[in-house]
């Protein structure tokens, strides 16, 4: 299982693009995921042929690519604002979208608003 500490050490660990795009180690993602999911991989980008027509992951462009972790059961595929798993047992893909940092005002403007809306 995946936690929220992993996930979080991802966007850490990626939050910048690589130097180029050997170190993204992209053959061994393919090597390990590429019969299950049917992945292409051209110049610019990365095909996902067991993925539907209209799904929007189904071709990524390599420079979104930020990193490749192996877990024990899960192929993680990390960009900026996604990490997407691949399930290396079965073909099963899993999203996490990067939530939207908030600042310290907003949060409080929110916190003084739920304060104020359950006092009455």
């Amino acid at each position: 299982m995946i936690s929220k500490y992993i996930i979080r050490a991802l966007y850490k660990k990626y939050s910048k693009p690589p130097r180029n795009f050997s170190e993204l180690n992209i053959d061994e993602f393919v090597s390990i995921c590429g019969d299950s999911y049917g992945i292409t991989v051209d110049d610019v980008s990365m095909t996902f042929g067991q993925m539907s027509e209209d799904n929007p992951f189904r071709t990524i462009l390599l420079r979104n690519i930020y990193g490749i972790e192996k877990f024990e059961y899960h192929m993680a595929l990390v960009s900026s604002s996604y990490i997407l798993f691949f399930s290396r047992e079965s073909c099963d893909v899993t999203v996490h979208f990067k939530p939207e940092s908030t600042s310290w005002l907003k949060r409080f403007c929110w916190w003084v608003k739920f304060r104020l809306l359950h006092l009455n």
